[in-house]
């Protein structure tokens, strides 16, 4: 063979090669067209690696085709055999995108992924939703990453996982995809309330309160935020601030039975503190303001029992206080003007145990004060009704 003949020759085989590498693809797009995709898949792949045609826009747009459809098809033998289908295709439209200089395909691309990344986070939400919450917190990933591929960030997808995380136990990992979602932009109100409350399952009750406030800084007239903040204070034993914080959600809400129960209750507890005694004065303007709030609460809610039992649990204190008066009297006729009128303020407590029992019948605390105060009353007839029902 001369010179000539030689450098044909290889000039054929090269030829050669690089139809056939060219062939692998147009197979791969033929098989794909006619719904063979294991076929398409496995003629696509090597034209991946291969020179002639690994650098070809096509080839990872048919690529990407392919894989896409296994994701999104129904074949379970083909989700078993790749499973990275998903994955995969991904990318390759990414890749495809890379090497269209021309921006031929671009639009053509990016539709792509936009469905694809639809399919992974409607798929995670099924698995969501199947409590494969492994599963679903991938799915979200997937549908993570074909965002940043395309410039963009899925909020959806990283609230999501957070949710998984959580619903799957870990905290950790839940807490940092929720406060994620705040540093992202996508700071509505249930995101600072679910980290909120995962900081106070956590044990840093403090740190609860400060993003329940960076929540309430983003959303002032959320009623739910508000309530927790009340809430974290008064387990933190911040009294002052929690006052504050009733109050201000108060001005926000003043039709909310809850508020004014739970101000009442921060007068009761000043009127009543657990350590310390507050002087007599004090303690009465206390308990003064404790009743309006409960009268209060009753007034915009007629139907909340919290409020009917508290007012009795009140002027139970405020009578307890009086015998303790009346206790230290030696003289017999003030002994008796002063019981007589801590009964009245004892007896005060009967209509709103009596509401109270109305509205929870089967609350055996209230029945139980209602018992005591009967035989008090000396109402036989209702002290006898009531030891019934206490089944006594």
């Amino acid at each position: 063979m001369n010179m000539k003949q030689y450098f044909l020759a290889t000039a054929l085989l090269a030829a050669t090669g690089t139809y056939a590498q060219n062939s692998r693809v147009v197979s791969a797009y033929n098989y794909m067209n006619d719904g063979d995709l294991d076929k398409a898949a496995e003629f696509i792949e090597p034209a991946t690696t291969n020179e002639t045609t690994a650098n070809k826009e096509k080839t990872w747009r048919y690529r990407g085709s392919i894989y896409g459809q296994i994701a999104t098809g129904t074949n379970e033998a083909l989700h078993a055999k790749y499973p990275d289908a998903l994955d995969k295709a991904v990318q390759s439209y990414v890749r495809a995108n890379e090497l269209d200089a021309k921006g031929d395909y671009k639009k053509e691309n990016a539709q792509a992924l936009i469905n694809l990344q639809v399919t992974a986070l409607n798929g995670g939400n099924d698995a969501f939703n199947k409590k494969d919450y492994d599963k679903a917190i991938a799915d979200y990933a997937v549908s993570e990453r074909i965002a940043k591929a395309m410039g963009r960030v899925d909020t959806n997808a990283v609230f999501n996982s957070a949710l998984a995380y959580e619903s799957k136990g870990d905290l950790t990992m839940a807490m940092k995809r929720y406060q994620e979602c705040i540093d992202l932009g996508y700071d509505k109100a249930e995101v600072f309330r679910y980290l909120a409350s995962m900081q106070k399952r956590n044990g840093d009750l403090n740190a609860a309160i400060t993003t329940t406030r960076q929540g309430l800084a983003k959303h002032s007239d959320n009623k739910d935020l508000m309530l927790d903040e009340v809430a974290f204070l008064l387990e933190g034993d911040r009294m002052a601030e929690a006052e504050t914080s009733v109050k201000a959600a108060i001005e926000k809400d003043p039709s909310n039975p809850v508020l004014y129960s739970v101000l009442g209750s921060l007068y009761d507890g000043k009127a009543n503190p657990k350590e310390g005694t507050v002087a007599e004065a004090d303690m009465i303007k206390w308990y003064g303001l404790a009743e309006e709030a409960y009268k209060k609460s009753i007034e915009v809610d007629p139907e909340f029992f919290d409020s009917y039992y508290n007012i009795g649990v009140l002027y139970n204190n405020r009578a307890a206080y009086e015998y303790e008066k009346c206790n230290q009297i030696k003289d017999d006729a003030k002994y008796k003007v002063c019981k007589d009128e801590a009964d009245k303020i004892y007896l005060q407590t009967i209509p709103y145990f009596e509401k109270a029992h109305e509205l929870k019948p089967e609350d055996r605390s209230t029945m139980a004060q209602l018992k005591v105060l009967y035989a008090k009353a000396g109402d036989t007839p209702k002290y006898e009704a009531i030891k019934k029902e206490l089944g006594e």
